[in-house]
């Protein structure tokens, strides 16, 4: 499983799975069989007797311009869809994946423009067979430059500085999490200003020690000493406690009971 991580607003590593390249040809396909029947449906309302071309004469050359029309939406498809919806398209929505710019953000206009022009929509604009066929082999080309990229990057991505994720952290955050730590009677928070993070912060925090505890390698120690350092300097201590581990379970539990 490849993943990557971001920095939360609380400068809190937040950890979020890449897209495998299945998950996106899925997307991609999905998207292509809407837009297929979109294009049946609309041709038949307009009357097209060959949807799929159009002959020489004059009739046909009208064809082609409704065509053409019907063609347009589905060519400025992507990008238009991927800036509105914070980037995903109908397919990206039903597999749980979106376009994200290296640093976690929300993709602009010139990463969704840059991303269009690599994946080659255009092409559809001609009514060619074998325009069509150009079209299919780029989008071969960015599956097996997508398998081979560390990050699961098309050309497209690469170019623009996206990478597509899965919509969930590989960590499970929920407010049941949290109203399911159980608070002491009788108990003085140790840290007072455990007040200062919040609910995001306090879920990391628990995740990472129930890591630690069912995988005690050294990247989750490693991360755990990280998010203690930095919880630390969060509620204003000058050092971290030794103890990482039960400090960020102090804090846990300080946070719950000053909270409630």
């Amino acid at each position: 499983m490849k993943s990557i991580e971001f920095e939360s607003a609380q400068n809190v590593k937040i950890e979020y799975e890449l897209a495998s390249v299945g998950q996106r040809t899925v997307a991609a396909m999905l998207d292509v069989i809407a837009f297929l029947i979109y294009f049946i449906i609309l041709s038949l309302i307009l009357g097209l007797a060959n949807p799929f071309g159009y002959s020489p004469d004059g009739m046909g050359k009208m064809s082609f311009v409704i065509l053409l029309a019907i063609k347009i939406p589905w060519i400025f498809y992507n990008p238009l869809i991927e800036y509105l919806t914070q980037g995903q398209s109908l397919g990206k929505y039903i597999m749980g994946i979106r376009v994200v710019t290296i640093s976690g953000e929300r993709p602009g206009l010139r990463e969704v423009f840059t991303r269009w022009i690599f994946k080659g929509d255009f092409i559809w604009i001609s009514a060619d067979p074998f325009a069509i066929l150009i079209w299919i082999g780029i989008g071969l080309i960015g599956i097996l430059f997508a398998g081979t990229s560390e990050r699961r990057q098309r050309m497209g991505d690469a170019m623009a500085n996206t990478i597509v994720i899965r919509n969930k952290s590989s960590m499970s955050y929920s407010l049941r999490d949290v109203l399911s730590i159980k608070s002491q009677d009788n108990y003085t928070p140790v840290y007072q200003n455990a007040i200062r993070l919040t609910d995001e912060d306090m879920l990391l925090i628990k995740n990472t020690i129930q890591r630690v505890r069912a995988n005690p390698n050294t990247e989750t120690k490693n991360f755990a000493v990280e998010l203690a350092n930095e919880s630390a300097r969060l509620i204003g201590l000058e050092e971290t406690p030794p103890k990482r581990l039960e400090f960020l379970q102090t804090l846990l539990q300080d946070y719950v009971v000053l909270t409630r």
